[in-house]
């Protein structure tokens, strides 16, 4: 993509609508005085989805790299779905766990308090996975009894443990011009540390699934009809 200002806004709109949220149209991913995100650091991330503090959760996420000079900042994407398929798979009590009892996923400052109470990991009635919310950053304290609390934090603490096997990462590099755009429901994603003397710079975008998925119904009616 060309290394525009606001180009992501531009491909978001190419099949859908930009979702607005309280870090406005588009969010500026690089070293911030005072951050009210761990993103505007350069402190590492682990895998993680983002927005699990609001109801409904942004589906569709774009980060359109305008430099990436920093020594380090690379790029990690884990398969959720598959992830928690594997959970089902090893400990299938910890995914049950997992997929009935609810957290509150929390995030607040001067202008902003969100709050959302979900699963981490959602299930439709024929028990297919759909939908993985996962923050260790916003999470709460659950509250509950002594048996529930054990049950919960031991498949959290599995489920955390699986998603950083080295294996079910995709690591890579992003550079100027690059714009990745992965489901937020499905996908997490994570980042190395870099220095923040480094010149690192990527401009976000939020949209929806739904959107998509229109825009792609309506090119495949049309072909049908040529």
């Amino acid at each position: 993509m060309p290394r525009r200002d606001r180009m992501v806004l531009d491909v978001a709109e190419t099949f859908g609508f930009v979702r607005r949220t309280n870090y406005g149209e588009l969010f500026e991913v690089r070293v911030e005085a005072d951050p009210n995100n761990l993103a505007f650091t350069g402190a590492p991330i682990d895998p993680h989805t983002d927005n699990p503090y609001r109801d409904p959760v942004p589906t569709v996420q774009l980060l359109h790299c305008l430099r990436n000079e920093a020594s380090g900042g690379d790029s990690g994407l884990v398969d959720g779905f598959h992830a928690a398929a594997l959970l089902r798979r090893e400990a299938p009590q910890a995914f049950d766990v997992l997929t009935r009892v609810p957290v509150e996923f929390a995030f607040g400052d001067a202008r902003t308090e969100l709050r959302a109470q979900r699963p981490l990991i959602d299930v439709d009635p024929l028990g297919r996975i759909r939908e993985i919310r996962y923050n260790n950053r916003s999470l709460g304290t659950l509250h509950g009894s002594a048996r529930v609390l054990e049950e919960f934090y031991a498949a959290y603490r599995l489920f955390g443990e699986l998603l950083l096997r080295p294996g079910l990462r995709l690591d890579f590099r992003l550079t100027p011009g690059d714009c990745l755009v992965f489901d937020n429901t499905r996908l997490l994603h994570a980042r190395t540390a870099f220095a923040e003397s480094g010149r690192r710079h990527l401009q976000g975008a939020y949209a929806d699934l739904d959107g998509l998925g229109s825009t792609l119904a309506v090119l495949r009616r049309e072909g049908a009809a040529a």
